[in-house]
């Protein structure tokens, strides 16, 4: 009787786990939309925008209460060395938070910032070590999900920047100095706008976009006529280029050559390289040449428009020294300063002005040191190491593209802050992590 009544309670955790992680991966999207509008009309703003960290919050002691009523589910995930690693990143998070330099507010918004998504992993994780049917079936629908989502999201980018009147966004609470800006230039340039979508940024978006737009194409060399991955492709590719987001486009091409190395046989690569190589440096000096003296194409490279002294005037330069600042302050203090010191939570921080290093690794050097960093890096070189050992699976393909992508957005920005990239990857990687040690 005891045991039936165990059964059933776990069960009722399950769905209520389930459900929890469904609405989060399919709100995360339209988050900053539904935020600025639920936020500024309704309020309080602070309320609706930590609505997922509240929510994850709430669930942890329901994901320990079920992994006491399912000790195999446990041990299962337990058994995994990037759980444990995680385990202690979060600790040490915690640590940091409250010995952190920061004012409360900061040290509180920075812990949910750095750890939530690694509460999406391992919530993942739980579930697809449950072993339910259920899970099976959402597993089944993600990919459909991923690229309908995106789709719809790309298709409302272009429209953003060629029919929608810029201003728009502003009768749902948009507003660049309380909220979120309505629309937002190059530079500064009112003849080029950039795409964001309903995403808080065209930064954000960019990144977002890598990892459906990796499915796609790996989707279409499998299945050739698999339209859904077609127009996933064509309206994804146009929207992540009407976002102006270097980086995004960076980490773009950084998953394309990995992909390259993954599909194509190691002798037809030597030789696509050989041939290649004259032809891709003649368009390297053409494209340069181009983006010296053409003001459209220097604006969308360089961000610098054809008034500034240099290339890189403006935006760059500022990325550059923010980047050199951090990367001093991290050696300045190698113990770090407290969670909430640097990045975007640090904006919170009544002691100090906020640091904004635009590099996720430097901001986690800042925050916890070398040895946070450390741990940092060892979590992201586990699971792209695992992925890559299942990289015949085309998830485990997508997901490595696309992170190899993410990782280079991070250098140039605090990518993995961002709540709709951060969760929704390592939230799917965690339902799909153990598929390996399943099959065994």
């Amino acid at each position: 009787m005891a045991w039936a009544k165990h059964t059933k309670l776990a069960a009722w955790l399950l769905k209520i786990l389930l459900g929890a992680f469904v609405v989060i991966l399919v709100l995360l999207p339209v988050h900053a939309f539904i935020s600025t509008w639920g936020g500024t009309a309704i309020g309080p703003l602070l309320v609706w925008k930590s609505w997922k960290e509240i929510l994850l919050a709430l669930l942890v002691p329901l994901v320990i209460w079920y992994c006491l009523l399912r000790p195999d589910v446990a041990k299962v995930v337990w058994r995994h060395w990037l759980t444990k690693l995680v385990a202690v990143y979060v600790v040490v998070q915690f640590v940091f938070a409250i010995v952190s330099h920061a004012s409360t507010d900061a040290a509180l918004a920075g812990f949910l910032m750095n750890v939530r998504f690694f509460g999406m992993l391992i919530l993942g994780m739980v579930l697809l070590a449950s072993g339910q049917s259920t899970v099976n079936k959402i597993k089944k629908w993600l990919p459909a999900w991923l690229m309908v989502t995106t789709v719809i999201i790309s298709i409302l980018a272009i429209l953003q920047v060629t029919v929608i009147p810029r201003d728009f966004l502003t009768q749902f609470g948009y507003n660049k100095d309380t909220t979120i800006a309505p629309y937002l230039e190059v530079d500064q340039s009112s003849s080029a706008l950039r795409a964001f979508a309903t995403m808080r940024g065209p930064n954000p978006l960019g990144a977002y976009l890598l990892l459906p737009l990796a499915l796609a194409v790996i989707t279409i060399t499998r299945q050739r006529r698999n339209w859904l991955a077609w127009a996933t492709l064509i309206v994804g590719a146009i929207a992540l280029i009407l976002t102006s987001s270097r980086s995004a486009w960076l980490g773009a091409l950084a998953g394309l050559a990995v992909l390259a190395i993954m599909l194509v046989p190691k002798v037809h690569l030597k030789k696509w390289v050989k041939l290649g190589a004259v032809p891709a440096l003649i368009v390297l000096v053409v494209f340069g040449w181009l983006a010296v003296t053409v003001p459209q194409i220097r604006l969308a490279v360089f961000h610098s428009r054809a008034d500034r002294a240099t290339l890189t005037a403006g935006s760059s330069d500022q990325h550059w020294q923010k980047t050199i600042d951090g990367i001093k302050d991290v050696a300045a203090h190698p113990f770090g300063q407290g969670v909430g010191t640097a990045g975007p939570a640090s904006f919170y921080n009544k002691n100090q002005p906020p640091k904004v290093a635009e590099n996720y690794f430097v901001q986690i050097g800042q925050e916890t040191g070398l040895i946070g960093l450390a741990l940092f890096v060892a979590i992201n070189c586990f699971a792209a190491y695992q992925l890559w050992r299942q990289r015949a699976d085309t998830w485990a393909k997508a997901l490595l593209v696309s992170f190899v992508g993410i990782t280079v957005v991070n250098f140039f920005l605090h990518g993995w802050a961002d709540d709709p990239t951060a969760m929704t990857w390592w939230g799917i990687a965690g339902l799909l992590y153990l598929f390996e040690g399943r099959r065994r």
